[in-house]
C-alpha cells in the first residue's frame, strides 16, 4: 500500500484554484451529455466500460511517475470505494436518461447533506445543530425538486437522489482512509473497478431485457450495441473528460486552500442549467429554483461550518469520477 504523502506548505493562489475548480466541474458536464445523447441507443454498461478502458491510462500515468509499480497495488479501501462509486454512476446515469440535466444535477448535489447525516453513523463524527437544520432545509429542497405523489414526479428521481446518498457512502471511505490512501491511488481503482464491473455487467445481462417499457430500465438492461465509429469516439472522449476533470480539481486543491474553491464545485450547476436549454430546450420549473436554492445553499453552510472546524470538507477529495 502507498502512503498519502504528508502536506506540505502549499502556494495560495485562490484566484488560480478557482479558475482550475470551475473549469473542472463545468468539463465534467461534457460528459453528461454524451451519456444523455447516447442513452437511447446503448446500454449504460458498454459506455462505462469504454470511458474506464480509455480514462484509466492518463491516471496509470500518475500513478506510474508517483510511486512506480508498488501504486498499483490497489488498497482494500479504494476497491471498495470504486464498487460503490460504480453503483453511484451507474444509477446517476440511469437517472439522467429520463430527466432534465438541471433536475439530475440538482439532485446529486444533495451528497455533501448525505455525507453530513452518515457521518455520524460511519464515523462516529458529531453533528452539532447548525448542520442538522442545514441538512434539514437541504432535503426539504429535494422533497421540492422530487413533489412526491405530484403529478411532475418521476421515479429517474429516485436514482439521481439515490446516485448522492451512494456517492456519499463512496467519500466517507475517503475520508477514513485518506491519510494512508493518495488521491491517485482512489481515483485508479475507482476507474479500474468501474470498468470491471461495467464488463461483467455487459456478460450477465448478454441479449438484454426488453419487457420494462421506461428510458431509465431500458438504458441498463439493453444488450450491448456494436457502436457506429462516431458513437464509439464520443464514448472513449469521455476518458479523456474525466481525466482532465480529476487534474484539475487535484491542481485547485494543489494551489489554494479547501475553504475558498470548494463553494465553486457549485459552478456546474448554471452550467447545466444553461446546457440543459441550450441541447434540448429544458427550461427548470419554479420548484427546481426553489429546491436547488435550498440545496446549494445547505452544501455551502456546511462548507462553512466544516471550515470553521479546521477541516477540509471531504465533498472535495479529486477523484475522476466526481468532477462536480
Amino acid at each position: 500500500m502507498v502512503a498519502a504523502a504528508p502536506a506540505d506548505q502549499r502556494p495560495d493562489r485562490p484566484l488560480a484554484g478557482i479558475a482550475c475548480l470551475s473549469a473542472g466541474v463545468i468539463i465534467f458536464i461534457f460528459q453528461d451529455i454524451i451519456v444523455k445523447e447516447l442513452s437511447g441507443a446503448y446500454p449504460v454498461h458498454e459506455m462505462l466500460t469504454i470511458r474506464s478502458a480509455v480514462g484509466i491510462w492518463p491516471i496509470a500515468a500518475i500513478i506510474w511517475v508517483q510511486f512506480g509499480l508498488r501504486g498499483f497495488l490497489i488498497a482494500p479501501a479504494a476497491l471498495l470505494r470504486g464498487f460503490v462509486h460504480f453503483w453511484s454512476y451507474t444509477v446517476y446515469y440511469l437517472g439522467l436518461a429520463v430527466l432534465t440535466l438541471a433536475d439530475t444535477v440538482t439532485l446529486y448535489y444533495a451528497n455533501p447533506l448525505v455525507i453530513t447525516a452518515l457521518s455520524v453513523p460511519f464515523l462516529g463524527e458529531k453533528v452539532g445543530w447548525r448542520r442538522w437544520a442545514a441538512v434539514s432545509v437541504g432535503f426539504l429542497g429535494v422533497v421540492i425538486v422530487m413533489q412526491p405523489g405530484g403529478d411532475r414526479f418521476e421515479p429517474g428521481m429516485l436514482l439521481a437522489l439515490g446516485s448522492a446518498v451512494l456517492y456519499g457512502i463512496g467519500m466517507l471511505i475517503t475520508r477514513r482512509a485518506a491519510a494512508h490512501v493518495p488521491a491517485s491511488v482512489f481515483a485508479f481503482g475507482s476507474m479500474f473497478v468501474m470498468g470491471v464491473c461495467a464488463a461483467l455487467s455487459g456478460l450477465i445481462i448478454g441479449d438484454g431485457f426488453d419487457a420494462i417499457d421506461h428510458g431509465s430500465a431500458q438504458l441498463l438492461l439493453r444488450a450491448w450495441v456494436v457502436p457506429t465509429w462516431g458513437d464509439f469516439g464520443l464514448m472513449a472522449l469521455c476518458g479523456p473528460i474525466a481525466a482532465v476533470s480529476f487534474l484539475l480539481l487535484s491542481q485547485a486543491y494543489r494551489v489554494a486552500p479547501a475553504a475558498v474553491v470548494t463553494p465553486f464545485e457549485y459552478a456546474s450547476l448554471p452550467a447545466a442549467v444553461v446546457i440543459g436549454y441550450l441541447a434540448w430546450g429544458e427550461v427548470p420549473v419554479t420548484t427546481t429554483w426553489i429546491g436547488l436554492a435550498l440545496i446549494v445553499g445547505a452544501g455551502l453552510y456546511i462548507v462553512h461550518r466544516e471550515a470553521l472546524r479546521g477541516r477540509r470538507p471531504v465533498t472535495t477529495a479529486p477523484d475522476p469520477e466526481t468532477g462536480r
